[in-house]
């Protein structure tokens, strides 16, 4: 009977081991695509603000095409992730909502301090999400045990 037991354990064992680390690798993949959605959230509401702040300011016009292409990209991203989360689309929309209301009362207080906090973010996300889902996932290993 020990023997079983002992077979059983060093069998079991090493199964057990490989589904917490199911587990903890679903856990981490829910991380990342939450903070990758909030980030292209961010990003949307970024860009939106800014080119609205650039066209009342007379600035170059390539310049709010840019950012008004970046902040398309941004609001698809928020969308299809969002869809892959299971929010509703009337949700996203709220949340997308008191985002943008959001920033513009930072972009009022002090424009410079939200560009300085989220222009390289976005910036980088928009041209290399990898690199921040790398981030992510970095922060989701440690912190997810």
């Amino acid at each position: 009977m020990r023997r079983f037991l002992i077979i059983l354990f060093v069998f079991l064992f090493p199964a057990s081991l490989f589904a917490d680390e199911k587990v903890k690798e679903k856990k981490v993949a829910k991380y990342i695509m939450e903070n990758i959605q909030k980030d292209y959230l961010d990003c949307y509401s970024f860009y939106k603000v800014a080119a609205e702040s650039f066209k009342k300011a007379g600035k170059n016009q390539g310049l709010i095409k840019n950012l008004e292409n970046s902040a398309d990209v941004s609001l698809k991203y928020n969308y299809d992730l969002g869809e892959i989360m299971g929010l509703n689309p009337e949700v996203m929309a709220e949340m997308t909502k008191t985002k943008i209301d959001t920033f513009v009362k930072m972009a009022n207080k002090d424009f410079s301090a939200l560009a300085k906090k989220y222009g390289l973010m976005c910036k980088s996300l928009v041209e290399n999400p990898e690199q921040r889902t790398n981030y992510w996932e970095q922060k989701g290993l440690k912190l997810i045990k």
